[in-house]
C-alpha cells in the first residue's frame, strides 16, 4: 500500500513539474488537468477511510452525539440531482439556502459524514484556530516570524518567514513524500525541524508541511494536542457532533459529520459568530476571505482548471460564473462551497469518479458547475 501511495504521489509531482515547465498549449494543459484529477481520485481512494492502513489511529474530538436529523422519505425528490450524486460518487450532500436545508443526502456507508476523510479541509480549521490564537494573544500577529514559535528552524540568509507565509504557502519550504508518510502514520517528521529546507523562493507553492508547522505552533501555544484545541475553540462553542482527527498532521484527516462541516461554513456567512457568540473574530474571517494569492499555475479540483484560481488561508476562488463565491476544498472533491450573495452553502463529501468509468459525469460540464446549475433550477 505504501508503494502504491508513493507511485500516485510521484504522478502528482510529475504533473506539478509539468504544469510549470512543459506546457505550451491549452490541449496539453487540459490533458495534465485530467491526469491530475485522476491521480487525486485514486489517491483519495487509498485514504478516504479512517481504517486505511496508511493512516494513524484517530484522536477523538469531543462533541454531542450525532442524531439522524432527516427523514429519507422527506428529501426533496429531484431526479436530476439524484443522478448527479450517483454519477459523481458523492457520499454526503447538504444544500442550505437562506439558512434552510433544502436537500440532504447520506450514503449508507458515510455514517452521516464521519466515515469520509475531509483531506485538506482540515487546513481551514487550522487557519481558523490561528485567528483565534492571535485574538487571544497567544500568537502576536500574522507578520510575526515563525522562529519565535519554532526556534529550531534554520532559514537561509536569516530571511523572515511569517505566520501569513505559512498560511498562504509562501515559505519556500521543500519536503518529500517521507514527511507525509510519517505524519499520516502518527509519527514525527523524518527530519528534525532544524533539517527542514527553506531553500526555495517565496513564490506560491502548495506544501502540506506548511500547515503541519502551523499545527505545531498551535500545540505549543495552547500546550494541548490538536484534537483538544479543536474541541475547546470550535466544536464546543458551536455545539458540534463528535469527530476525530489525526493529531500529527495539521494538514489532513479530520472526520466529521456533514452537519458539523455545514456549521463551519456558516461561520463565514455569519462573520464568525454563532447564536450571538463570536467564535472566530470577525476581522479574521474577513482577512481569510480577502487575503488571497493568484498563482499562475495552480490546479484546483472545484474549477477543474489550473488558471484563474485564488488561494489564501485554505479558502479558494475562481469559478467564473460565481465570482463572489469561495470554498474550502480537500482532495477527492471534499468541498464546503459558500455563495454569500445568495446565502447558499453546499457541503459535498465523496470521491472523484474515474475518467474511464462509464457512469462518470467527468465528460459533462465540470462536476461543481453541474451541481450549481441544478441548484439554480431547484431555487426557481
Amino acid at each position: 500500500m505504501q508503494l502504491l501511495l508513493k507511485l500516485v504521489l510521484a504522478i502528482i509531482l510529475l504533473l506539478l513539474i509539468g504544469t510549470g515547465t512543459v506546457l505550451f498549449s491549452p490541449l496539453k494543459q487540459q490533458a495534465l488537468n485530467e491526469l491530475q484529477m485522476e491521480a487525486n481520485g485514486q489517491l483519495n481512494k487509498l485514504i478516504t477511510s479512517a481504517n486505511s492502513p496508511l493512516l494513524s489511529p484517530l484522536d477523538a474530538i469531543e462533541g454531542r452525539r450525532p442524531k439522524v436529523s432527516y427523514d429519507p422519505a422527506a428529501i426533496l425528490n429531484n431526479e436530476a440531482l439524484n443522478q448527479w450524486i450517483f454519477k459523481s460518487q458523492t457520499e454526503v450532500l447538504i444544500i442550505q439556502h437562506r439558512r434552510e436545508i433544502i436537500y440532504e443526502y447520506y450514503s449508507a456507508k458515510s455514517n452521516m459524514g464521519k466515515a469520509i476523510n475531509s483531506m485538506s479541509m482540515a487546513k481551514n480549521v487550522i487557519a481558523l484556530l490561528i485567528g483565534i490564537a492571535i485574538d487571544e494573544g497567544l500568537i502576536a500577529s500574522t507578520e510575526t516570524d515563525i522562529r519565535q514559535y519554532l526556534p529550531e528552524l534554520v532559514i537561509p540568509g536569516n530571511r523572515s518567514i511569517s505566520i501569513r507565509d505559512l498560511l498562504n504557502h509562501l515559505t519556500g519550504i521543500q519536503t518529500g513524500f517521507e514527511e507525509l508518510d510519517k505524519t499520516l502514520q502518527g509519527q514525527p517528521l523524518t527530519k528534525q525541524l532544524s533539517a527542514i529546507s527553506f531553500d526555495g523562493d517565496k513564490q506560491f507553492r502548495y506544501n502540506n508541511i506548511n500547515y503541519h508547522l502551523l499545527s505545531i505552533i498551535l500545540r505549543r501555544a495552547y500546550q494541548q494536542p490538536l484534537n483538544q484545541i479543536i474541541h475547546a475553540k470550535l466544536w464546543q462553542p458551536l455545539n458540534l457532533e463528535q469527530a476525530a482527527v489525526i493529531n500529527s498532521t495539521g494538514y489532513c484527516c479530520l472526520f466529521a459529520t456533514g452537519r458539523s462541516w455545514l456549521a463551519l461554513g456558516e461561520l463565514y456567512l455569519n462573520k464568525g459568530s454563532h447564536n450571538g457568540l463570536q467564535v472566530v473574530p470577525k476581522k479574521w474571517i474577513e482577512t481569510m476571505i480577502t487575503d488571497s494569492q493568484y498563482p499562475n499555475n495552480f490546479f484546483v479540483q472545484t474549477t477543474g482548471a489550473s488558471k484563474g484560481n485564488s488561494y489564501g488561508y485554505h479558502i479558494y476562488g475562481g469559478l467564473k460564473n460565481y465570482p463572489d463565491s469561495y470554498w474550502i476544498e480537500g482532495m477527492g472533491l471534499q468541498v464546503i462551497f459558500i455563495d454569500p450573495s445568495d446565502e447558499t452553502i453546499i457541503l459535498r463529501l465523496g470521491g472523484i469518479p474515474s475518467f474511464v468509468r462509464l457512469t462518470s459525469n467527468r465528460r459533462d460540464e465540470f462536476l461543481m458547475e453541474d451541481l450549481m446549475s441544478l441548484l439554480e433550477e431547484m431555487k426557481r
